[in-house]
């Protein structure tokens, strides 16, 4: 992986995980899943075996960006992207894109997160390092996951045929993709095979990528141009400044992907991989992978909770909670708000978050 880089988006809000996740410290800064390590830090730990910190570069607004290098010093400071806002994932790629471009003309870039679960690093790094090999050849790879159960959260790629493997990992074409479905396909899909989730990892030459946005999305190309061409100018952040806030605001999967046919394929992998949405999500896993369950299946993170006659409980909270007769319940207590919820209302969450927006209630974001 010599000419090999890999972009991490860390653009995420996390409004799910409220009020854990703030404005100030969203989700890929938290300590979710490890007492010792952000769900940053976990990401570039799952590269660096693979890929020097020279060649991670990062994609996060200002203030974030300080906090990931404080929390990541081993990766350069120039390698922090800054994005002003976010426009969704197609112009802060192409913003990574034209940096990366600029420094190899013929890298190949993995398109990573900086808030995933992923519990099986060994089959993350052979998946990837196959991707990479195929991506060096012009093709665009992208990494699907064996899905478990029908799920309607996620959207879904079909795979076509078979196309070759790299050091054992299997490849394939690229069939189509599909926006998240209801229950019933999503049930259909499983019982068809043949369907991984879209995992939103994509591996692909910068160069063969620029073209494809100048083909799809010519708008969005100009204005990725425009920004790579003051690149290492004194006036780069002015002109980012200036061209950013009328810049398309368009998911990657609507901009390129959906309309990618030729030279498309998918790695079908099954590494353990969890989009950490919500807190039924994060009780999931720490239930399956931490020490902190007690006979009950109520998970702690934080002080030791005091539970009577209680069942399946997320507790996280820095003193005492104490409960008696509840079950499947969510219990944040931070700082200045404490939440309450039931697991299967996780998903809710955002609601609340959207209340105090439209309330101004912005000490509380």
């Amino acid at each position: 992986m010599n000419n090999a880089y890999a972009l991490i988006m860390a653009g995420g809000a996390g409004t799910r995980l409220w009020p854990l996740s703030r404005l100030s410290l969203p989700k890929p800064a938290l300590r979710l899943v490890d007492e010792n390590r952000t769900m940053f830090q976990i990401s570039v730990d799952r590269l660096l075996p693979l890929l020097p910190p020279e060649r991670i570069l990062v994609v996060a607004n200002a203030a974030l960006s300080a906090i990931l290098r404080e929390q990541s010093p081993e990766i350069p400071t120039e390698n922090f992207i800054i994005e002003p806002f976010g426009q969704d994932t197609a112009p802060a790629i192409g913003l990574g894109a034209v940096h990366v471009r600029q420094r190899d003309p013929g890298a190949v870039m993995a398109v990573l997160t900086a808030d995933h679960f992923i519990e099986d690093t060994d089959a993350f790094r052979a998946a990837l390092g196959a991707a990479s090999e195929r991506a060096m050849q012009g093709v665009v790879v992208t990494l699907g996951i064996t899905p478990t159960y029908p799920a309607t959260g996620f959207g879904y790629i079909k795979q076509g045929t078979p196309a070759g493997e790299i050091n054992g990992v299997g490849l394939y074409t690229l069939e189509r993709f599909v926006e998240k479905p209801d229950q019933m396909r999503a049930e259909a899909f499983l019982a068809e095979g043949g369907y991984s989730w879209n995992s939103g990892m994509f591996i692909w030459q910068v160069d063969r990528l620029m073209r494809e946005f100048a083909t799809h999305t010519p708008d969005l190309s100009r204005d990725l141009e425009h920004i790579a061409e003051a690149i290492g100018r004194p006036d780069y952040d002015d002109v980012l400044a200036s061209v950013w806030p009328g810049i398309r605001k368009i998911s990657v999967d609507f901009a390129l992907m959906e309309h990618l046919r030729e030279d498309v394929q998918i790695i079908p992998t099954e590494m353990g991989w969890t989009d950490i949405g919500n807190f039924e999500t994060l009780y999931d896993i720490l239930l399956m992978t931490q020490p902190q369950a007690d006979d009950h299946q109520n998970v702690a993170l934080g002080a030791a909770p005091l539970c009577l006659d209680s069942d399946g409980t997320l507790i996280m909270s820095r003193r005492l909670v104490a409960t008696i007769g509840v079950e499947d319940l969510v219990i944040v207590d931070t700082d200045d708000v404490l939440l309450v919820c039931r697991r299967d209302r996780a998903q809710d969450v955002k609601k609340l978050v959207d209340q105090l927006k439209n309330e101004k209630q912005d000490r509380y974001l």
